[in-house]
């Protein structure tokens, strides 16, 4: 059972997001990535977590029996919000299996996440001569804003925009 929140105030009544996760095949190279790109930084070094040796991991008590083995790595982005990297090690992601926009943008569930930048071009150039890539096209958001939809190494979506979401969405 979930205990109380206990976080600090939050605007309008509503809850803040705490942390997203994120699948990755190689945690080490991930955590690099979004270091040195998105300036997220480490919070600690990853963990290791083995069925066999520590049975009653939380991680257990949610994925189905076939997972025996992954790492998380845990970082902060630069407003706070947590980001997990998870590495699935046993069984392993297999190829193909990785995130592809393309194939999967229709299926139900999370579609992205957006990070606030300051420069959607420069970021861009950034991601792409890091192993990411642009989707799409960047487009112009009420001639103030700008927003490009990339992806990190591994195929998972990230949307680019240069004003937080209620300035972007509030009197509209």
């Amino acid at each position: 059972m979930c205990g109380p929140y206990t976080g600090s105030a939050v605007s309008h009544g509503s809850y803040p997001i705490n942390h997203v996760g994120v699948s990755v095949p190689d945690l080490d190279k991930a955590i690099e990535w979004y270091n040195s790109v998105l300036g997220f930084h480490k919070l600690r070094e990853p963990s290791f977590v083995d069925r066999t040796i520590v049975p009653d991991a939380g991680a257990f008590h949610v994925y189905p029996a076939s997972l025996q083995k992954l790492r998380i790595g845990f970082l902060s982005t630069g407003n706070g919000v947590g980001f997990e990297l998870f590495q699935f090690v046993e069984p392993s992601t297999k190829e193909g299996d990785e995130a592809n926009f393309e194939k999967t943008y229709t299926r139900g569930g999370y579609f992205h996440i957006a990070i606030t930048v300051p420069d959607c071009d420069e970021t861009i150039n950034k991601i792409v001569a890091n192993g990411g890539r642009l989707v799409g096209k960047s487009v112009p958001l009420f001639d103030e804003f700008q927003a490009a939809y990339v992806t990190d190494p591994w195929g998972n979506v990230i949307e680019l925009i240069t004003g937080s979401f209620e300035r972007i969405m509030s009197n509209r």
